[in-house]
């Protein structure tokens, strides 16, 4: 790797320090997480900051996330020809069950929020955009893996690894998300229970391209207290509904979704363990995946 190769990789690393649990950060700090001399690190955040890449804090000589990189990052969706489609099946879903609704999609083993809708109920809580949350601790994780095999589930969780928890409720085992995975795949949408935030519960669908390919998921979240079976089912129907009518435009419009479903792509490692890659599938595979819980 060249000088200029070098540089351009730390410069990115640099960024990729910075997140919401840690969203200013000094030199040092910098330069510890990277294992790079602290006059390297110096350098290259001078030069981000010429570029308008990341703002120093007046006081404390801390660094935090610049205004170019902001505007860069809202290109994801402002380039993708899924906004609009998705924008319009979350008001549906906020207009029909009141709940907060969100738009995910999986990158490695976790879910990343696109975007997301605030619900009418009186009691609410929401996730942020571009918060990141373990996969099989959400609904919508849950939704997408339910169209994997073992082998790809494997490759983004690893075999018998205990699972990461975000409360007393996560699922801490492989055995038992197999289980809670199989059972989506069944229903045709997942479940989660309290799994990433105490007193939440989530349902949500894949959203699937023209191949049957889980491209990214929807969902709502509310309070379920006390538990309600009944309306739980309800509101996983309405989610389901939106999912597969907003699957069902992308298939028809074969344009739609491939921001996503490429970036969603390059996250899956390129081949599984007995070389086959993960990314080809058959026809049968193809039309089976696209049926799912219908």
């Amino acid at each position: 790797m060249s000088e200029t190769s070098k540089t351009v990789t730390n410069a990115l690393r640099a960024l990729s320090c910075f997140s919401r649990s840690a969203p200013v950060l000094t030199a040092s700090e910098i330069a510890r997480q990277l294992k790079l001399p602290r006059t390297n690190v110096i350098r290259l955040m001078a030069t981000l900051e010429s570029s308008g890449f990341v703002a120093r804090r007046p006081g404390d000589g801390g660094f935090q996330v610049g205004l170019r990189a902001f505007e860069i990052g809202t290109l994801f969706l402002a380039a993708n020809p899924l906004s609009s489609l998705m924008a319009k099946a979350l008001d549906e879903l906020v207009e029909r069950t009141q709940c907060t609704a969100y738009l995910a999609i999986l990158d490695r083993d976790d879910i990343v929020m696109l975007t997301c809708r605030e619900g009418t109920l009186p009691i609410r809580f929401v996730w942020q955009v571009g918060d990141r949350l373990p996969c099989h601790t959400t609904a919508m994780g849950k939704a997408i893996l339910a169209y994997f095999s073992a082998e790809e589930i494997d490759a983004r969780l690893g075999k018998g690894k205990k699972l990461r928890a975000l409360t007393t409720n996560s699922i801490r085992t492989r055995d038992k998300l197999d289980r809670e995975i199989e059972e989506a795949r069944k229903r045709g949408w997942g479940l989660a229970r309290e799994e990433s935030h105490a007193g939440l519960t989530a349902v949500g669908s894949a959203v699937v391209n023209g191949d049957g390919y889980p491209i990214a998921a929807i969902s709502i979240s509310y309070f379920d207290y006390p538990p309600d079976p009944k309306r739980m089912e309800k509101l996983a129907s309405i989610v389901q509904s939106v999912a597969r009518s907003v699957s069902d435009r992308i298939a028809e419009y074969g344009s739609y979704g491939v921001g996503i479903s490429q970036r969603d792509l390059r996250s899956v490692p390129a081949e599984s363990a007995n070389g086959k890659p993960l990314a080809q599938r058959s026809s049968a595979e193809r039309g089976a995946r696209r049926t799912l819980g219908r």
